[in-house]
């Protein structure tokens, strides 16, 4: 029997999944959560093989409890769902150590399928796919905003927001001087001629912007 949990932030998507899953006479549903801390409840309350788990989770990130899981509970697989096909998910995916990324598009009978083959240990993130996400990444500049260090990183999101210098070295506690220097340096890296620039491509990717931070945190 494969015991799987279910975690997603939606509460019919959530039901529907965990009551669909369940119905597989191979397949035990020992729970549905919506958070971080219910679903490694779960964990430590059951052998779990299997957590089907959303990207996306309200306030806490999909990305954030996968790492989670995969460092407290290494032999629980991962099946990460999202909305949205997006190359830097599956890359943050791939690298918290998930063994598929699907689409929540798809049908119930590819879930039940990937949860019988992760739960036997194979990898369904295929190199291919993951190396053609890895440079489109890197084309858009997606690659450079995942390498920022952790003040740059601050300081992005913050121009992402609209601050200005002044209220990002009043908030990071850098010197003013410091932080014009630090965004002349991204205009630069990013090849954008202006804040504005920047700051667009900093709200496009602000997902990646995040997972950057998990990785390093």
């Amino acid at each position: 029997m494969i015991r799987v949990v279910v975690c997603d932030d939606h509460a019919m998507v959530r039901d529907a999944l965990g009551r669909m899953i369940g119905a597989e006479s191979d397949i035990e549903v020992v729970g549905t959560t919506d958070s971080a801390a219910a679903t490694l409840g779960l964990l430590e309350m059951y052998a779990v093989d299997v957590v089907v788990l959303d990207v996306r989770l309200g306030e806490e990130s999909g990305i954030d409890l996968a790492r989670r899981i995969t460092e407290s509970h290494p032999g629980v697989r991962i099946i990460m769902l999202s909305s949205v096909r997006s190359d830097g998910l599956l890359v943050e995916a791939h690298e918290t150590g998930a063994s598929a990324f699907l689409l929540k598009t798809g049908d119930t009978a590819g879930l039940v399928s990937a949860i019988r083959d992760v739960a036997a240990g194979r990898k369904l993130i295929s190199p291919a796919d993951l190396r053609i996400a890895t440079n489109n990444l890197e084309k858009n500049g997606v690659g450079a905003i995942r390498r920022l260090d952790a003040n740059d990183r601050m300081i992005a999101e913050l121009i992402a927001r609209g601050y200005s210098d002044k209220q990002i070295a009043e908030t990071v506690y850098l010197g003013l001087q410091t932080v014009r220097n630090r965004v002349s340096r991204m205009l630069s890296r990013f090849d954008k001629e202006n804040r504005t620039q920047l700051a667009l491509l900093f709200n496009e990717h602000a997902l990646e912007l995040h997972a950057a931070g998990a990785t390093r945190s």
